[in-house]
């Protein structure tokens, strides 16, 4: 059983997924049917590329602050051979974003433009928006970056500054709103904007009121369901007909180049490789990567020590075993 994005859900103006451009429409039909259909074609619909490893805040329900993991940069020759390589197989989407805080990194406005020229439809980030000041707009919106996804904890500083530790809220939400008159003073859509929430307990039952703060200032509202990402959960031994969807839509690559076949595996433990020393067609294509997929397509993913510690699977298994609530 697999259900794409069900842990995503929109909750104020249009999504920034949803677009006329025929090639965009037709990469957004194939990442929820490859999935659906267990089909994978000869390289994957999207890359999600860790420029680096480290954040500048300490927000308690993330796993980059309950985890230690080796701290770096992505080096050049590094993030031009995968863009090379997405380039070469047309890919259509990918993001600046695993781990860490992408804006952290001197070189994100250049590998926008390096992914931007190599032909990559829908370029964009997850960020918090600290680093976001105006002249760092300024070389996004130049380098041609299509979107991007902030994310913000409620729409009250209390609230707010308890979960992003290390933030200031009249700051950020002004970084936000500066963000959106240089797009207006350079007469641009681009990057089209999201701010989204993890449901933290604070904000269930108050969707509406976090949707009406952001509507003016983005162009989509949304809140992601909360995981338990603390120590990297342990439900060992669950078994489910619960099928990731990742296996059939995208690879990560790390700031030193390892490939992995989810965003999830934050400890590396399913690694093929390195970009420095094999393709990502070749991982993705391999049969390590079909086996994956084979456990997970036949119930069996929690024979994956990854997956029988994934938030996420765990997360959905739990929603079947409520009967999809």
């Amino acid at each position: 059983m697999i259900e794409v994005d069900a842990n995503f859900h929109t909750i104020g103006g249009k999504s920034v997924v949803e677009r006329e451009d025929a090639r965009y429409r037709e990469y957004r039909r194939k990442w929820k049917d490859w999935p659906e259909t267990f089909h994978a074609g000869e390289f994957p619909l999207h890359l999600d590329i860790e420029t680096n490893s480290t954040c500048n805040l300490r927000c308690p329900f993330c796993a980059t602050t309950h985890n230690r993991y080796r701290a770096g940069f992505m080096e050049e020759q590094v993030w031009k051979k995968v863009l090379d390589e997405a380039g070469r197989n047309a890919l259509p989407s990918l993001k600046f974003t695993f781990r860490g805080e992408p804006l952290l990194h001197p070189d994100l406005p250049r590998m926008v433009k390096y992914a931007k020229d190599a032909g990559v439809l829908d370029v964009y980030f997850n960020t918090n928006a600290v680093r976001l000041t105006e002249p760092v707009i300024r070389a996004l919106v130049d380098a041609g970056l299509d979107r991007i996804s902030i994310s913000f904890e409620g729409f009250e500083k209390p609230v707010y500054e308890s979960y992003r530790v290390g933030a200031k809220f009249e700051q950020v939400v002004r970084n936000i709103e500066t963000l959106k008159r240089v797009k207006e003073e350079l007469g641009s859509a681009k990057p089209l904007v999201r701010i989204q929430t993890v449901l933290v307990p604070e904000l269930a039952g108050r969707e509406k009121e976090y949707a009406a703060f952001w509507a003016p200032r983005a162009d989509e509202v949304a809140y992601l369901d909360m995981k338990d990402e603390e120590g990297n959960p342990d439900h060992r031994g669950v078994v489910s007909d619960w099928a990731c969807p990742q296996l059939w839509q995208r690879m990560t690559i790390t700031w030193d180049g390892k490939i992995l076949p989810c965003v999830h595996d934050i400890y590396e433990w399913m690694s093929f490789g390195n970009v420095l020393d094999m393709s990502i067609q070749d991982a993705w294509q391999s049969a390590r990567e079909e086996e994956y997929r084979c456990l997970h397509r036949t119930g069996k993913a929690h024979e994956i020590p990854a997956c029988d510690r994934c938030p996420l699977r765990e997360n959905e298994i739990g929603k079947l075993a409520r009967g999809g609530a």
